[in-house]
Order: C-alpha cells, then sequence, then structure tokens
C-alpha cells in the first residue's frame, strides 16, 4: 500500500505540466460580522421602507447589515423567510434571521440572532435588542433561517472545505479547471486517495495529477481520469510498464521485453 507522505514532485521531462487549483482564501465568519452590524446601529429610528442608519424598518436592518459582509438579500420578510434554510430555535448562532408573526399571519416581522436568546430587529420604537423568550417575542415567534452564504473554499482548523450554498461538499469535485477530492467529513485530501477501486494522486494543493508524477523515488502515470495505470503504457512515443503498485518497472525484462533504466522499452 503506498505511503501516504509525499518525497516531492520533481521536475522532469517526462512529468505532465500541473492543474493549476483556484485562489483558497480564509473566509470570514459572516455571522459575526452581520451580528455585529445589526448592533452597531442600536437606536437608530423606525422608519417604514427604511434601509440606511437614517432609519430601518426590520428587513431594511437585514439587508443593511448582511450587506456590510457582501451579501444581498431578499426585500421583504416574506421573501426572506422563503430564502435560506430553516434551523431550530435550539441552534441558533449568530446571524441567523429569527422570524414572527405580528401585525398579520405570515413572516411579518424579522429580526438577527445575535447570543444567548437575544436578537437586534428594528422595532416601532427603532433598533434594539430583545430576548427569544420574552411572553411577546415567544408568542409570536414563527420560526428561524439560515442564510447560506458561503461559496467556496474555506480554511479551518488547518484543513481546507469547499461549500456551495453553505452546503458543504463530499467526494469528487471540480472547480477552477482541477479536480479535488473531499472526504466524508468534507476535508479536501492530499497524497494518495484510493476511491471506488483507483488510486489517485493528489497535490499538496489538493488538485488532482495527471501524466506523470514522482513520488518517494518512484515513478507512477495517471490516466486523463486521474486513475493510476498499471501494465504497458504508451507515453511521449515510448511504451513503459507499471508494476501492480503503480510503480514503473526499470531495468528488467517483462513479458520477454528489455526495459532499460530509464523505464522505457528497448526496442
Amino acid at each position: 500500500m503506498k505511503k501516504l507522505i509525499i518525497s516531492g514532485l520533481l521536475s522532469c521531462s517526462l512529468i505532465f505540466s500541473g492543474l493549476i487549483g483556484e485562489q483558497k482564501t480564509e473566509a470570514a465568519s459572516v455571522g459575526e460580522t452581520v451580528s455585529n452590524a445589526a448592533l452597531s446601529v442600536v437606536g437608530v429610528p423606525y422608519s417604514w421602507g427604511g434601509t440606511t442608519t437614517s432609519g430601518f424598518d426590520c428587513s431594511g436592518l437585514v439587508n443593511y447589515a448582511y450587506k456590510q459582509s457582501g451579501v444581498s438579500l431578499p426585500r421583504t420578510s416574506a421573501d426572506l423567510y422563503n430564502y435560506g434554510k430553516a434551523v431550530s430555535k435550539g441552534n441558533l448562532t449568530k446571524g441567523d434571521l429569527v422570524f414572527f408573526s405580528t401585525y398579520k399571519a405570515g413572516p411579518s416581522h424579522v429580526g438577527i440572532y445575535t447570543s444567548d436568546n437575544q436578537f437586534v430587529h428594528a422595532s416601532n420604537n427603532g433598533v434594539r435588542v430583545d430576548s427569544l423568550t420574552s411572553n411577546y417575542w415567544s408568542g409570536t415567534y414563527l420560526g428561524a433561517k439560515r442564510v447560506y452564504t458561503k461559496t467556496g473554499w474555506v480554511h479551518s482548523a488547518s484543513t481546507w472545505y469547499y461549500y456551495n450554498q453553505g452546503e458543504m461538499k463530499t467526494g469528487w469535485l471540480y472547480t477552477g479547471g482541477a479536480w479535488y477530492y473531499l472526504a466524508d467529513n468534507g476535508a479536501m485530501k492530499t497524497n494518495w486517495v484510493y476511491v471506488n477501486g483507483s488510486w489517485y494522486f493528489l497535490t499538496a494543493n489538493g488538485d488532482m495529477k495527471t501524466g506523470w508524477v514522482y513520488v518517494n523515488n518512484e515513478w507512477y502515470y495517471l490516466a486523463d481520469n486521474g486513475a493510476m495505470k498499471t501494465g504497458w503504457i504508451w507515453s511521449n512515443n515510448k511504451s513503459y510498464y507499471l508494476k501492480s503498485d503503480g510503480s514503473m518497472a526499470k531495468d528488467t525484462i517483462i513479458d520477454g521485453y528489455v526495459v532499460g533504466a530509464d523505464g522505457a522499452w528497448i526496442q
């Protein structure tokens, strides 16, 4: 079985040019930013249709806070209620939207969860913080939605993960012109991985290699789909033989054919 520690990819005329993966960047906590943005405008007066620090209505405050993280949302409480994914009251985190049925049935009011059962919202008395456990707000509570904003690579605890609209990806992923493999826990894999009966090699950046690779003092050949080859192959107008573990044979005789020191069949 292959060791999962790479000794380095060496430059050689046999190596195919590597695929260039997309830029990975550290992702900020959107929920934290949104919560802080809303709290920063506590005391701003209520204004029907207001979306600025001169005055907010409930959905206007939500839109303002999320825009501070570069996220655009639907404008009304009803539309916001149909956006994102439902989350239980016991699993609320900063930035989650909390909805209430107040002056009419359905999601007629919305606020932003901060922490400890507190939420910030634009009430008739202006932007303020209230408790979800108070008699009025617990009695009118309708539900909560999590606005999924993460799309792309996220770095957490020294590991890369990939999200699509907040949903963590697993398995094969094609993005930025390269293939990546994400484990069942979402962690991006590197080095050798065994998937569906085939070996694949993923660089330190996570992108899948094709063609020749030099690992732990051995040459391997990866097909166009990334799967490690065994047996005879044709490359650069020469025949090579790859053993059952994928490593290239050299200085030996295979099937009656002499294989040279460079691994190529001596014709």
